[in-house]
């Protein structure tokens, strides 16, 4: 898959962690929970960067956009901030 995802507003959104800014991992319970003893700590980012999710954020609309990337599965999910509050 390419580093960029094009957002509903027509901006394209860099998805690669060490090239942008406004992205994070999204780590499952599941491995937060898990024992990482003995792996050293190159091991756990890079297992940790496999596993995660990313949330991206769109500099021109300011969407969340929610990528799950796998070997079998490319979905990307869109969120709009509320308005107002």
């Amino acid at each position: 898959m390419g580093s960029w995802i094009r957002c509903k507003c027509d901006q394209l959104v860099h998805k690669n962690l060490f090239c942008g800014t406004g992205i994070s991992l999204l780590a499952t319970e599941e491995f937060l929970d898990e024992r990482h003893d003995g792996q050293s700590a190159d091991d756990f980012i890079s297992d940790l960067i496999r596993r995660s999710d990313l949330l991206l954020t769109c500099g021109n609309c300011g969407r969340k956009i929610l990528v799950k990337e796998t070997k079998d599965l490319f979905e990307v999910r869109f969120f709009m901030p509320e308005q107002g509050g």
